[in-house]
């Protein structure tokens, strides 16, 4: 039996079900972690993912509100504000050249990396890098924790405003929900994350794969310009924030093997 998921409904699933991944992923990648560190126990290993999931929810509603009161936040969301409405005056004849944007292959690429992959492989990436450096546990557990955390908000954020600005797509096809571009957020979210766990150098060909995904929505006449100029400052800045909170409060979960019983470690300190 195959259910039919009705078109109008899709994009609202969508960012729903990448949730679901990150936090998959996300628990998965901490019970390799421990398992790696210490002896296997399937119960006490059980209770120290539930101990970090409840850890995931407190640092998310931290990570919200940095992103939404911290002062070095503001002119960015200025920015992007501003930047939103200024595209307004342009984006009906960029529209009318979009296929001049870029060739219809590369377009296939952003539409690709925005839609699905780059949801579905920042995790693996993060883990695999970090692995592949030797980094201790904790520092695997949090890179995951802040990239599962700040994106699955990026995710819910993006599909609120959808639904609250009902904006009809240019396409007049595939409905409404077109501000603001969720393949744009998502991506920028990714290439942001990246960013700023490894830094410039390796997170430089993600902010062009995200740049490439937002102009193959204006190509593929899914979004307008002001869609994806709010998706990418929305994307960007939601990490920002999730990023200025971990370094401000530098919350680290290690896993652990106390008196034969398998634990994570919890510190927490103020920012400097």
């Amino acid at each position: 039996m195959f259910i039919t998921v009705p078109q109008p409904y899709r994009v609202t699933l969508l960012s729903p079900m990448k949730i679901v991944h990150h936090l998959c992923l996300l628990l998965l990648g901490g019970h390799l972690v421990l398992a790696q560190e210490a002896p296997a126990d399937t119960a006490k290993t059980a209770s120290a993912m539930g101990t970090m999931t409840c850890d995931i929810i407190s640092s998310t509603a931290s990570g919200i509100r940095t992103s939404v009161t911290h002062p070095a936040l503001r002119r960015h969301w200025t920015a992007f504000g501003v930047g939103s409405l200024l595209a307004l005056t342009v984006e009906d004849e960029l529209l009318l050249n979009r296929r001049r944007l870029m060739p219809d292959q590369v377009a296939q690429v952003g539409d690709m990396w925005g839609g699905i992959l780059a949801a579905t492989t920042v995790l693996p990436i993060i883990f695999a890098v970090d692995h592949y450096e030797n980094s201790p546990g904790d520092k695997i557990l949090s890179d995951l924790q802040f990239a599962a955390s700040s994106l699955l908000v990026v995710g819910a954020t993006t599909s609120i405003l959808k639904l609250a600005v009902d904006r009809e797509r240019p396409n007049r096809v595939s409905r409404h929900w077109s501000f603001p571009s969720g393949h744009t957020s998502a991506s920028f979210g990714v290439a942001e994350a990246l960013r700023t766990i490894y830094g410039n150098r390796f997170g430089a060909p993600f902010y062009a794969l995200a740049i490439i995904t937002g102009f193959s929505r204006i190509h593929d006449n899914k979004h307008y310009l002001s869609d994806v100029v709010a998706g990418a400052g929305l994307g960007i800045g939601i990490v920002r924030g999730f990023a200025l909170d971990r370094s401000a409060h530098r919350l680290t979960v290690s896993p652990d093997y106390i008196n034969g019983n398998a634990a994570l470690r919890l510190s927490f300190t103020l920012g400097r």
